[in-house]
């Protein structure tokens, strides 16, 4: 698949999830949540990494409160624009902890980043906007996650997803890392990767 077709695909995932209205992400959400918090991956993991929800991707604000009462290390993402990686923080909270970026989503602020070694991070919940049954996923372009992934190789690496997001087959590079799991409101997928 070329740069086009991905292109392509990534506006086609995007249109169908912008569908989705404010009561279907947080319903859909609210399903892939109660899976993952059953699995053993989960129950295991005390540092866990997660994205911050932006638009209609499932809602992870729901799941880090969540994990904030089980007592878990929660840490999410920070953009270093300057290295372009993503730098795992650790996260305090999500009423004082966080600023509004100049791209619209919100990330830890800047002034209160306390950076974790991705080396201690048991378990990253990575974003996408595609994804197939053996781990390959497309994110939004910018290869961000796979750098960090490639950082963490201890990670368990599990994808949270709509049912429509699964395709029978997403392109993968040489330097893109696949998922372990991905969990959606109807199944848990185990990789074949």
């Amino acid at each position: 698949m070329n740069t086009d077709e991905k292109k392509q695909l990534r506006k086609k995932i995007l249109n169908e999830r912008k569908k989705l209205s404010k009561e279907e992400v947080n319903t859909l959400s609210e399903k892939i949540i109660s899976y993952l918090i059953k699995m053993e991956e989960f129950k295991n993991s005390k540092t866990i990494m997660t994205y911050l929800s932006f638009k209609e991707e499932v809602n992870t604000f729901k799941l880090i409160e969540k994990m904030m009462d089980l007592e878990k290390n929660v840490l999410t993402t920070y953009t270093d624009k300057n290295k372009n990686i993503i730098v795992p923080c650790k996260l305090k909270d999500l009423d004082e902890s966080l600023d509004e970026n100049p791209f619209g989503y919100l990330e830890p602020k800047e002034d209160l980043i306390e950076e974790v070694d991705p080396g201690q991070i048991d378990l990253i919940i990575t974003p996408g906007l595609a994804f197939d049954k053996k781990g390959n996923r497309i994110g939004y372009g910018g290869g961000y996650y796979d750098k960090l992934l490639a950082r963490a190789p201890q990670a368990i690496k599990i994808a949270l997803s709509y049912d429509f997001q699964i395709l029978s087959k997403v392109p993968s590079g040489k330097f893109d890392i696949p998922v372990d799991y991905i969990v959606t409101p109807t199944k848990i997928i185990v990789c074949e990767n």
